[in-house]
């Protein structure tokens, strides 16, 4: 029996390997053994143990290249929505605890003198403002000064013009009027008088014109009858 057992550990011992490793720390003085176990053999099945993780890459996969995965657009955009979300997020944390402790600070005398000096920048700032509104409000005199001025001005002109006008209205009246009373008028007790004097001599209205612009006066007047040098010509002014 104790033959059988000392086989077993034996053959166990020939498909085991084992590997020592020493790493150092940073003192020098630390030693660590690391044994790897390559693979057991159970029931005739290997079992591969991953080597630790101080050893160095195989040989065979020194100048191999992993080729990165291609992702599909529709993938990669959720990636990047996701990486987007994390980054809002965190952003807003870090925000909100650095407003937090700007809240906690403003109880300390730091922000005692934050507070005061924001108070004496706010009062200059209200000074500065009233005086800005004092001279906006002076300029804004000046100019309605002048502009009511101006407008004084321009409403004189124009009283003047139309009085003027007015003047010139009259005048113009007035020698129409008496040019209408030096034109006679027959007056109703010289009314019979005037009669006979336009029935003895009446008076013909007509009249005719000839290519070279002379007037024929008259219904009945012939051409033939009146000299050349007593006929009437029509004026080109």
């Amino acid at each position: 029996m104790a033959d059988d057992v000392t086989k077993k550990q034996k053959k166990l011992a020939g498909n085991t390997l084992f590997t020592h490793f020493i790493m150092f720390g940073s003192s020098g003085s630390r030693v660590l053994n690391v044994i790897n176990i390559s693979y057991l053999q159970s029931r005739s099945k290997r079992v591969w143990v991953r080597k630790p993780l101080g050893s160095p890459m195989a040989k065979s996969k020194i100048f191999r290249i992993t080729p990165k995965p291609a992702l599909p657009e529709d993938e990669k955009a959720e990636i990047k929505r996701l990486f987007d979300n994390y980054k809002n997020s965190m952003k807003s944390i870090r925000q909100y605890f650095f407003e937090q402790s700007l809240k906690q600070a403003e109880s300390g005398e730091v922000a005692q003198t934050k507070h005061r000096l924001e108070d004496q920048e706010h009062e200059q700032l209200v000074e500065e403002n009233r005086l800005e509104n004092e001279k906006t409000a002076m300029l804004r005199e000046e100019k309605l000064k002048i502009q009511a001025e101006k407008t004084q001005q321009n409403v004189l002109a124009s009283l003047i013009k139309k009085e003027g006008e007015a003047k010139l209205h009259e005048i113009q009246i007035e020698a129409f009027l008496t040019k209408q009373m030096c034109t006679p008028f027959i007056q109703a007790e010289n009314i019979e008088k005037a009669i006979e004097d336009a029935l003895a001599n009446p008076v013909n209205f007509n009249f005719a014109l000839d290519l070279d612009g002379y007037i024929y006066r008259g219904k009945d007047t012939s051409i033939d009858t009146i000299p050349e040098e007593k006929r009437e010509r029509l004026s080109r002014n």
